[in-house]
């Protein structure tokens, strides 16, 4: 290369200035690309999001519509009772839906029939004190035709048996019962009442309680799968809110198990519960 080849300096500082403005262009091109990326990755990630929150709410409103459910022969929230032919039978009704409430008692009462309902937990010791001193004469009424019964499975004491939450699994397989052998309801209770567990335990297992259930003569595939998928434990929770909310079931210290109602009334002094079933239906 000879000297006249050579780039004179004007030409080295116009070269220069050029590769600056094409590296400069390059910059702006790739912080314009990633600025890009960028947005739309965020926005992509937006979307996403909204996507997936709103996927699990569907399924969450979902899985509530299921799971709160009401069984059947509850429609009023309780399972009810009545003479028939002589004997004492569950009135069959359609489940309540997870938008529902409870509707007026289905049966109506003939004059001089008193309507007894009992709100019962069935992990309750007083319950079972209850139904132990009770029971036998409230159901000599019902099958005379003197009396209906009603009886509503509530949870208020998954606090006494050490976070099992044996209380709610115990009113779920109530309702299993009510829902799939309704004509078992008052054997399969009287088996949790004879085996109720000691508050401070820890109740008794999901295998114990599916074991009272076929003691009092609850069987079938429909039955275990509702206990062990606890098929109706939004209902329990929805139900029992409502019951322990409602201001005409309330005690001095809020409301409690059992509360007895005749006619409608609540029973305040359980001892006088025959009592007041017999001023009823005079």
């Amino acid at each position: 290369m000879t000297n006249n080849d050579r780039p004179t300096k004007n030409e080295r500082r116009q070269h220069a200035r050029d590769v600056a403005r094409q590296r400069a262009d390059a910059e702006k091109r790739r912080k314009r690309r990633n600025r890009w990326f960028l947005q739309g990755g965020i926005g992509i990630g937006i979307i996403a999001i909204a996507a997936i929150v709103a996927i699990v709410i569907v399924n969450v409103n979902n899985a509530n519509t299921v799971s709160a459910t009401g069984p059947k022969n509850m429609a009023t929230g309780a399972i009810q009772f009545t003479a028939q032919d002589g004997k004492v039978a569950p009135v069959t009704t359609k489940a309540v839906t997870a938008n529902g409430t409870p509707s007026a008692v289905p049966t109506a009462n003939a004059d001089g029939t008193v309507a007894v309902t009992e709100y019962v937990d069935w992990a309750c010791p007083v319950c079972k004190q209850f139904e132990a001193a009770y029971a036998d004469q409230i159901l000599a009424k019902v099958q005379s035709g003197d009396a209906t019964l009603a009886i509503q499975p509530v949870s208020i004491l998954d606090r006494s048996y050490q976070n099992t939450r044996y209380a709610s699994r115990a009113a779920n397989a109530a309702m299993c019962v009510a829902n799939y052998a309704p004509d078992k309801f008052l054997d399969v209770q009287t088996q949790f009442f004879d085996n109720q567990p000691e508050e401070g335990t820890a109740g008794l297992t999901n295998a114990e309680i599916a074991k009272l259930v076929k003691a009092g003569g609850a069987t079938g595939s429909n039955v275990s799968e509702c206990l062990s998928s606890e098929q109706f434990k939004g209902w329990v929770t929805k139900s029992t809110k409502a019951v322990v909310a409602d201001p005409a079931l309330q005690g001095t210290q809020g409301f409690g198990t059992p509360t007895v109602l005749v006619n409608g009334k609540k029973v305040e002094t359980l001892s006088d519960v025959i009592t007041e079933i017999d001023a009823a239906a005079k």
